[in-house]
């Protein structure tokens, strides 16, 4: 093919524009074709037939581990004294002090989250209203209410 130099006041040849969509639905295809060749190959089955006999062998091997701590009976008195531990720290006051500051705390930051989420509401309505009254269109926001909480009512966990 000779190479040949646009004349002075002649437009140039016209070149084909790429097809983007046509180039990424065929790399989307080429990708389909090499997932399944790898995930059908027999190199991949002897993969997940191994993975799949170790994990059974190391959940018996869990499981016998498992059996054999519960019966030993040293595992049995550590477990005992950490349920005493655990139910005297419970009945402690510094533990019910240490619950009441956390729930405090944790009111304490909701209630200004709220106030910050109402401020932020407030500036985007005010920019929407703005925004409407220049002549503006902004596509619809999602937004969640305020009457719906994120979470559940705290409660102490012991009453």
């Amino acid at each position: 093919m000779s190479e040949q130099t646009p004349n002075a006041g002649q437009p140039e040849p016209q070149k084909e524009t790429p097809d983007l969509a046509a180039e990424l639905r065929e790399m989307g295809q080429q990708l389909e074709a090499l997932f399944r060749a790898f995930i059908e190959s027999e190199r991949t089955k002897q993969m997940q037939a191994t993975v799949a006999r170790s994990v059974r062998d190391l959940a018996a091997a869990m499981r016998e581990a498992a059996e054999k701590i519960q019966s030993d009976p040293r595992i049995q008195q550590v477990e005992d004294r950490g349920r005493q531990a655990l139910e005297r720290a419970r009945e402690s006051q510094v533990f019910h002090d240490v619950q009441e500051t956390l729930v405090n705390g944790l009111e304490q930051i909701n209630t200004q989250l709220h106030k910050l989420i109402e401020k932020l509401e407030a500036e985007r309505a005010a920019a929407s209203a703005q925004a409407a009254q220049a002549g503006e269109a902004n596509p619809p926001i999602e937004r969640v209410p305020l009457e719906a909480p994120a979470t559940g009512e705290t409660k102490k966990l012991e009453e």
